[in-house]
Parts: structure tokens; C-alpha cells; sequence
């Protein structure tokens, strides 16, 4: 039996580069405009890779994608200009538009390069402006692990 029963590939303009989602099941509500991809969910644009159990697609009034919001055993690598982060969530979501990606929930990233490690309950960052911001919780708050040269 084919491991991955549907293949879906969207093209997004602006982007440059193609987005593909892998998944066994997909659902499309075209009144909402929203696509549903669950089970074995596996989303590569260029070499970011992202990993999770489900992953909702909402596209704007030009069918072009506007949020991605990936729940369920979310793991994720993802590229900048200098540097690769490896890590897990509890929910991924992406604002197309403005380029931000939001890690939620037990959000552990470690930095491959250095191995230098983040916890936090929230984590923003911006691609387009390269800010990024951390948050903790109450009983729980944001931990680095830094490697420092003596």
C-alpha cells in the first residue's frame, strides 16, 4: 500500500519557491476556503521541513495562502540566512503575509551550529525583520542553554 495516499502541491505566489504537503487524508471546504490535511502530515518548502499530525491551510479571497497552523507531535527544522533550528511545539502556525512563525506549547529549539538550546511556552519570530520573542509561564519561565568560551 502507497505509505502517502495523497500528494498535494501548492504553488504560492510571492514565494519563491514551491510548498509541498504530504499527508494520508485531505479535506477541502471550499466555502470556507480551508484545506485540511491530517495524519502524517510532512510540509517542505525549499530545506524547512515540518512535521505534525494535522495541518490547516487557510487562503485569502485570491486563493493564495494566508495561515498555516500545524497541531499534533509538531516537529519542525528550519533554515534562516546563518543558521538551521531544530525543535518541537505543541502548535506551529505561519502568518504568510507578514512571514512569522509561531511555535506554542512546550516549544524546546535548539540551534544545530553552536547547540545552543531555548524553552519557553511561546516563541515568535519575525523573518522579515529577524525579532524574535520569547515567553514563559508563571511556573515555567524561558530557559537558554548558551555554550560560553572561557
Amino acid at each position: 500500500m502507497v505509505k502517502k495516499i495523497i500528494i498535494f502541491l501548492i504553488v504560492i505566489y510571492g514565494w519563491s519557491s514551491n510548498l509541498e504537503i504530504t499527508s494520508k487524508n485531505f479535506k477541502y471546504d471550499k466555502i470556507k476556503n480551508i484545506s485540511y490535511f491530517t495524519t502524517d502530515v510532512n510540509v517542505t518548502k525549499e530545506k524547512d521541513n515540518i512535521l505534525s499530525n494535522l495541518l490547516t491551510v487557510y487562503f485569502n479571497k485570491n486563493k493564495k495562502i494566508d495561515k498555516m497552523i500545524a497541531t499534533g507531535n509538531v516537529k519542525f527544522l528550519i533554515h534562516d540566512k546563518n543558521s538551521t533550528y531544530k525543535g518541537n511545539s505543541d502548535i506551529f502556525t505561519y502568518i504568510a503575509p507578514k512571514e512569522i512563525f509561531i511555535f506554542e506549547g512546550n516549544v524546546h529549539i535548539t540551534k544545530i551550529e553552536d547547540n545552543q538550546q531555548l524553552f519557553g511556552n511561546k516563541v515568535i519570530i519575525n523573518k522579515k525583520t529577524g525579532e524574535s520573542q520569547v515567553f514563559g509561564q508563571k511556573t515555567k519561565p524561558v530557559k537558554f542553554i548558551l555554550k560560553v568560551n572561557d
